[in-house]
């Protein structure tokens, strides 16, 4: 057998065994997404059981902390539009 680029040999082996069966991988896949999930779940059976109205009293400090970094955080974007947008119904 006359092999003229036994650096493409290599390459092809490596990139056939990366698409081997992995079962010991796959057997654990995606447990610690659900233990992290669970970890900061303050209390696992209020999405079943929701209380009917949201809570009465809050700390405006900690809300209006929320709001500021949400506000940061979001993109300005851009808020000229350019062409006007045209909504049609139906077509002659």
């Amino acid at each position: 057998m006359n092999i003229r680029n036994p650096s493409a040999v290599v390459v092809a082996t490596v990139a056939i065994a990366g698409c081997a069966d992995t079962p010991l991988a796959d057997a654990d896949y995606g447990s610690s997404v659900k233990q992290m999930l669970q970890a900061q779940t303050l209390d696992p059976v209020a999405a079943s059981n929701p209380p009917e109205l949201a809570p009465e009293i809050t700390d405006g400090v900690r809300l209006e902390n929320a709001l500021e970094v949400y506000r940061k955080d979001v993109a300005k974007g851009n808020t000229e539009v350019k062409q006007p947008v045209i909504f049609e119904v139906g077509t002659n």
